[in-house]
């Protein structure tokens, strides 16, 4: 990287001027440790052009709309945690004080129905307090508290979200392995697989966000039904947001089948199961 800079530099420069050795070493501590001075975050103008207008999400996400952080964007306190559907973030206000940051904004939801990424306001603002470090750059404290967008959270989402995040909020398939289906398993030899069945179901729970939106649909899960009849390895394929998904997934979680049958015997086997959310 030096060598690269110190090539660039000199060919721009006429052939009859030379640097000296002190001004390349000059320039050399420019380059590497006053440019970053230039996008430090230190006016209200730079955090507004950091923030304003942008699909920012909290990464901790936290339930409370009051939070307080420290100067590297540490959270001060307990704060409780929830969907990442339901902690998006859209400011409003910023107050410069000599000791703090003060940001005031909207707290946002998103509707993830036919696989579209809708943003919606949510009741309510929420109020960020943030430390004011020794530098005055409020940079990296921003960069640990918001994510700029949906592909900045998929390596911190939780496993049941993984696959849907990566097709559906990266901008090329990622490569990973998803867990070995137990359909992989060799069954040319055996005699064929009876299907399960629901012995007892569960009612998903319809939070108070999307009654408040008056948002309804479906939400494809996929599971295995282990040989004792219970559910594990429990994933989203098919998406609503507004913490509905979640909703899901903790129905599922409570399913008891009669297991797949094979030889007489109980049988490892996965599902997808629709579980629908209707308004009255």
């Amino acid at each position: 990287m030096r060598q690269g800079v110190l090539h660039l530099v000199f060919v721009s420069m006429p052939p009859v001027l030379h640097l000296s050795r002190a001004r390349c070493i000059f320039l050399l501590f420019c380059v590497f440790f006053l440019l970053p001075a230039l996008h430090a975050q230190s006016t209200k103008a730079d955090i507004e052009t950091r923030l304003k207008d942008k699909p920012l999400y909290l990464r901790g996400f936290w339930r409370e709309d009051k939070l307080r952080f420290d100067s590297n964007g540490q959270l001060i306190g307990k704060a409780n945690t929830v969907t990442f559907t339901i902690c998006g973030f859209d400011l409003k206000s910023i107050d410069l004080k000599p000791d703090k940051l003060i940001l005031v904004g909207t707290r946002i939801g998103l509707e993830l129905a036919d696989n579209q990424q809708k943003r919606v306001p949510l009741d309510g603002h929420v109020h960020i307090e943030i430390a004011a470090g020794s530098k005055g750059d409020y940079g990296p404290a921003l960069d640990s508290i918001f994510a700029d967008g949906l592909d900045k959270l998929v390596p911190t989402l939780p496993s049941y979200w993984k696959s849907y995040a990566e097709k559906n909020f990266l901008p090329a398939p990622a490569t990973t392995p998803a867990n070995p289906s137990p359909q992989s398993q060799d069954t040319k030899s055996k005699g064929a697989v009876s299907p399960p069945k629901i012995l007892s179901s569960a009612q998903p729970f319809y939070n108070s966000v999307a009654r408040s939106k008056n948002y309804a649909g479906t939400v494809l899960v996929n599971f295995w039904v282990e040989p004792d009849g219970t559910t594990s390895h429990l994933s989203i394929r098919q998406a609503l947001g507004l913490g509905m998904d979640e909703d899901a997934l903790a129905a599922a979680q409570r399913y008891i089948f009669k297991p797949a049958m094979q030889d007489g015997k109980p049988v490892l086997i996965e599902l997808n199961v629709a579980i629908s959310f209707s308004l009255p």
